[in-house]
Parts: C-alpha cells; sequence; structure tokens
C-alpha cells in the first residue's frame, strides 16, 4: 500500500483525471478520496490504482434533527471552553493539542448512528475499491456522555468494582472505538470480500495514543509525522514508527505509516526532510505508506519528486 490521501475536494472531471496521473506517476497504487466517481474509478483502475472512498461520522442536519440522542455528549465545562474557542485560528500537535473538535459526531454506541454509518459505507463501496475511515474518535479525545454511554459505564461498575471511575472510562470508551470498526469492517467484507478497509487513527484517543493496533481492519495508517510545527524531530519520527510496527498484530491489521504534509507557508517540508521521512516510514512499515496531501504535492515540485524517487528505490 503506496497511497496519497486527498484532504481537498477534489472538483472537477479535470481534477479527478490530473489526480490519478500525479499518483500514478508518483508510483502509487492507492488514492484515498471523498471525491470518487465512477468515471475517476475506472481511469484510475486502468492505471493500477484503487480508489479509496473515505467514511465520517460527523453529523449532518437530517441526522441531527431525526436522531439528537445519538450525537457525542461533552461536559458541561467542555461546551463552555468549546464557545469559548469557536473561531479562533489554531494548529494542532496532535497528541498535545487542548482543543476539542469543532464537529458534532455520531455516538457509535446508538443502533441508529451504527445504521447510518452502515449506509455510507456501502454508498462508498457503490462507487470505490475500498473504504478510509477517519474521524472515528471521540469530540474530547476521551469518552461521550450520552445516556446511552453513562449507562455503559454504570454497567462496567457492577461488573468491575476494582477499577477506577477514569480506568472504567477508559475501558469502555476503548471498546466502542474497537467494536465500531469491527463493526464496519464485517459489514464493507459483507458488500465485497476484496474491498479495501483501511483508516487514518484520528482523532487521537487520549488514555490509549497506540490504539489503532487494536482496530479490525486490512491497513491502519497512523500517524508518524504531523502536519503542524512544532517539527517533530526525526528521532522522535522514528520512534513512532518503531513503537507501531512493535504493536501490530498482522492478524488484526498491518502497520501503516501516516506522513502529514501542509501546503501553508511556514508549515512546507524541505524535500530533504520527506524523503528521510519516507526512508524512516518504509522500514517500519514493510513498503507501506501513507502520505497527505495530495495538493501539497502538486502544488511543491520538489516534494513531489523526493515521493517519486524514494518509491523507485
Amino acid at each position: 500500500m503506496k497511497a496519497i490521501w486527498a484532504i481537498a475536494p477534489i472538483k472537477t472531471d479535470t481534477e479527478r483525471e490530473q489526480a490519478v496521473d500525479f499518483v500514478a506517476d508518483l508510483g502509487c497504487n492507492m488514492l484515498i478520496t471523498n471525491s470518487a466517481t465512477p468515471e475517476m474509478v475506472a481511469r484510475a483502475n486502468k492505471r493500477d490504482i484503487q480508489i479509496i472512498a473515505t467514511v465520517f461520522p460527523y453529523s449532518d442536519d437530517d441526522f441531527e434533527n431525526a436522531h439528537p440522542h445519538c450525537l457525542q455528549k461533552m461536559r458541561e465545562f467542555e461546551y463552555k471552553v468549546s464557545d469559548a474557542i469557536v473561531g479562533q485560528s489554531h494548529g494542532e500537535s496532535y497528541r498535545w493539542q487542548s482543543f476539542l473538535l469543532p464537529r458534532t459526531l455520531l455516538c457509535f454506541e446508538h443502533p441508529e448512528s451504527q445504521a447510518e454509518i452502515k449506509k455510507r459505507v456501502e454508498r462508498a463501496l457503490a462507487i470505490a475499491d475500498g473504504i478510509a475511515l477517519d474521524g472515528f474518535g471521540f469530540v474530547n479525545y476521551y469518552a461521550c456522555f450520552c445516556d446511552r454511554c453513562e449507562t455503559l459505564r454504570k454497567e462496567a461498575r457492577v461488573q468491575t468494582p476494582d477499577l477506577s471511575d477514569i480506568e472504567i472510562m477508559g475501558k469502555v470508551s476503548t471498546q466502542t472505538l474497537i467494536d465500531v470498526h469491527r463493526l464496519l469492517y464485517d459489514h464493507a467484507k459483507s458488500i465485497d470480500p476484496n474491498a479495501i478497509v483501511t483508516n487514518h487513527v484520528w482523532p487521537h484517543f487520549l488514555p490509549d495514543e497506540y490504539i489503532g493496533a487494536k482496530y479490525k481492519l486490512d491497513y491502519c495508517t497512523q500517524t508518524i509525522s504531523w502536519f503542524y510545527p512544532p517539527e517533530w524531530r526525526l528521532e522522535r519520527v522514528e520512534m513512532e514508527a518503531a513503537e507501531m510496527k512493535r504493536l501490530e498484530n498482522p492478524e488484526i491489521n498491518r502497520f501503516v505509516p501516516f506522513i502529514g504534509i501542509h501546503d501553508l507557508p511556514g508549515f512546507v517540508r524541505t524535500p530533504e526532510r520527506l524523503a528521510r521521512e519516507i526512508e524512516i516510514a518504509l522500514k517500519y512499515g514493510g513498503g507501506n505508506l501513507v502520505i497527505s496531501r495530495l495538493n501539497t504535492l502538486q502544488k511543491y515540485p520538489g516534494l513531489a519528486r523526493a515521493v517519486r524517487e524514494a518509491f523507485k528505490k
């Protein structure tokens, strides 16, 4: 798996054709996008590229109006924090960010939410060669406080009275995330046994920053180098990759390193730096790698050249 992730929408047929050809010319075999069309998939397959469609658990107005009880809930003080930071511009540093997600997520424990996400998987696989799950976490990075999740924690307290409330919270939240990945993996494979099921482990999960090793997937992409400053030292990048590889269980998923690259001034990697990160990723990922973002590589030829040359080795 050598994939490029397109975060920004690919809006026109011409742009889709250009994206497919660009990814193929880099030496990749997958393009992950939320802009797949049948024509794009057909062109990609002719160039030995698989199109993987993103699936998100974000709420929309229709779902929110019909099932308000099925949305993730935070604690009261967290809503106050969220209100205070609305509209503020901020970067993210993956594990140390103090901000709450500015999105409304479905609660994965409700049957209505599960049914909705399964429909999104079905729509994606009606076109694409596979799915990539993104955004499957918690708005506050650790737990949901809807009535259903509160009940699950109460039940867990009865079953495991020796655990503290914090331990129970982590245990229940962990199981919620494991279960939803298994549910969607099984659903995708029931539709098409050959469909690729992958993801990006984001938002991060505070109780267990390496939880991705527990998700049932074909490929689990986990961040070894993030978009935003401060730029991680290469020693940190290699440490992350080595630890994620150590935790890999091939019966559950294959670890794939994820490198995030930004296109804004002040955030752009040098080609030399990206080449070194790719070298680390390919070493610990067994030749597998995901780079995000497509538009950054298209905008900066030096970065694209670094990718192309790394994949030729």
